[in-house]
């Protein structure tokens, strides 16, 4: 598990060293995160339901979906897999992800950057 120290460091020197705005932040999150996700990973997805409700589902995550301008907000969108089908998911929506070590901790890095 990496230190609070280590993952500033990360984000500083690894992710978003010389960004000047916006943009190049998002550049190099993205960077960094397809260069640092393994797919394909499990994880129980948050579904909304025709009639409104919410079905807690285990999907396979099989890419990513954003693009360099996406990681500007809080979020960022994964595909998933579903029987025959390919759907966009928020990686909000994600919970108890079973992933390789690097995967995860490019997400515990994320988080930390969203939420300090």
């Amino acid at each position: 598990m990496l230190t609070k120290e280590e993952i500033q460091y990360k984000i500083d020197y690894e992710i978003i060293v010389d960004s000047h705005d916006e943009y190049e932040m998002s550049m190099g999150w993205y960077y960094f995160m397809e260069e640092s996700i393994t797919f394909p990973f499990k994880a129980t997805a948050q579904l909304k339901k025709r009639d409104g409700s919410i079905e807690k589902k285990e999907v396979i995550i099989v890419g990513l979906s954003s693009d360099e301008e996406s990681f500007m907000s809080n979020d960022f969108e994964l595909e998933m897999e579903t029987e025959q089908h390919i759907n966009k998911i928020s990686f909000s929506k994600l919970s108890n992800i079973k992933a390789s070590a690097e995967t995860l901790e490019a997400f515990t890095i994320w988080n930390y950057w969203i939420t300090k």
